[in-house]
């Protein structure tokens, strides 16, 4: 693989990764906590009924494995993946599809699958932002070097980085750029956007076996993490923004590894730029490739990252229905030309700074006080429920215009729903499980390990 030397290269191959409208595509990764029905307790990576235990019983689904050396670590099917997150949080990292009609196939397909071998192991399966009960100790770590090398960087760079990495969970979704300019447009709006879905569909709020008063304390641990490489990124807003300018904010952030013989070496606080000269003292005279580059790519944990593709990842994981409801969202407002138009109509002033302050405000607010989160400056709108209400309109109507049905003569707007239902009762899943926990649960969390299923 040809050696990387220059920035140019690094924008071309971004470039590369231009689709015509026709061949752009969704993709969804998907998080969940698994844990055993006897006693509420977090697996542990060996063991009869630990996680490895889990990635062996799905390859009878002809899932074939992924080793990191002798260690199991992960699974393959066609384009779609199974890989575990630090403490075994199992992440689906789904194929991609022409419309929303085959990303839930593919989820449905999977939530089968995990659903008979959690019943023949004693297992459940938890779709939450944040875990609810067990503390950073009970977690285990699954035995991948990389996650070695983020342990021991993350308290170096923030105080919740551990605990972004062995208890919280995240629903994500994938979308493709037609060019520069499309590109400019989606992450403009994706990233102002973000924040009226991760309100809606704020989903942890307990940590530590409590209330915590949030609505997605899972929001709260990321703005605690590395600030260098998560939460908003102001370049995402700039009206010129260019895969050069991305570029250059990217080699800027410390790397954290390199993969090399099968495991990866810590090169956590390096600069890419250092070893694009051959400069690094763990590799001197070596110069990194295009697959270093993506995995350098892969630790910018912004609500919105470029890579070959954008990633959308403000989102606590959630149910099915919800996740597609979200993804419905996206795809209708990204996917459709006059959609998006009218997105960056809604978001065409938006500061910067104020954008900013809200991300570090929303953890506290559900829909139910949406009235009250401030957004003069950055939504051409009067409240935060209008803004919402104007972006669910965008997205319908960019889903109707998009005319993907299925086999029984249905679009993608069906998928759009359940969000639209959260959005006119004013209420957010972290909302419903609080309102449960305080009232017939009378503070007990033992019945949100069998309400939030995937």
């Amino acid at each position: 693989m040809a050696e990387i030397t220059e920035a140019r290269q690094l924008c071309d191959d971004l470039a590369a990764h231009c689709k015509a409208v026709d061949r752009c595509l969704i993709g969804i990764e998907h998080e969940v906590f698994l844990f055993t029905r006897a006693d509420h307790r977090p697996l542990r990576y060996a063991g009869r009924d630990g996680i490895r235990a889990v990635l062996e019983a799905f390859q009878r689904f002809g899932w074939r494995p992924s080793r990191e050396g002798e260690r199991l670590v992960g699974l393959t099917r066609g384009a779609a993946a199974i890989t575990l997150e630090p403490a075994g949080q199992l992440e689906l990292s789904g194929a991609p599809w022409a419309d929303l009609h085959g990303v839930q196939a593919e989820m449905l397909g999977f939530r089968r699958e995990l659903a008979e071998i959690a019943e023949a192991m004693g297992l459940g399966v938890m779709a939450l932002g944040f875990a609810p009960e067990w503390t950073r100790r009970e977690m285990d770590w699954v035995p991948k070097s990389r996650y070695r090398i983020m342990r021991a960087y993350m308290p170096r760079v923030g105080v919740h980085g551990k605990d972004m990495m062995t208890r919280s969970c995240a629903f994500q979704l994938n979308v493709d750029f037609c060019s520069e300019e499309d590109m400019r447009a989606k992450f403009r709006v994706a990233m102002a956007l973000q924040p009226l879905v991760m309100v809606a569909l704020a989903n942890s709020p307990f940590a530590d076996g409590r209330d915590s008063s949030l609505t997605s304390y899972r929001h709260y641990v990321w703005l605690h993490t590395d600030s260098a490489r998560c939460g908003i990124l102001p370049l995402a807003l700039s009206p010129t923004l260019s895969f050069a300018e991305f570029v250059d904010r990217a080699l800027a952030v410390p790397m954290y590894s390199v993969a090399r013989h099968g495991e990866h070496l810590d090169l956590a606080g390096r600069r890419f730029p250092d070893m694009m000269r051959g400069a690094l003292v763990e590799l001197p005279g070596e110069r990194p490739t295009l697959q270093d580059w993506k995995a350098h790519l892969n630790t910018l944990m912004h609500d919105v990252r470029l890579k070959d593709h954008l990633e959308l990842r403000g989102n606590d994981s959630l149910s099915l229905e919800y996740s597609l409801a979200l993804a419905a969202f996206w795809t209708g407002i990204l996917y459709d030309r006059q959609a998006l138009a009218g997105a960056l109509a809604l978001v065409a002033d938006c500061d910067v700074a104020r954008l900013n302050q809200l991300r570090h405000e929303l953890p506290r607010y559900g829909l139910a006080e949406s009235e009250r989160i401030p957004v003069a400056g950055i939504y051409a709108a009067d409240s935060f429920p209008q803004a919402l209400e104007r972006a669910l309109a965008l997205a319908e109507a960019g889903l109707q215009r998009r005319h993907r049905l299925d086999a029984q003569g249905q679009d993608e707007r069906r998928y759009l729903r359940p969000l639209q239902a959260v959005v006119a009762l004013g209420r957010s899943p972290a909302e419903h499980w609080r309102s449960r926990y305080h009232g017939r649960w009378r503070g007990d969390l033992g019945p949100l390990y069998e309400r939030a299923s995937l």
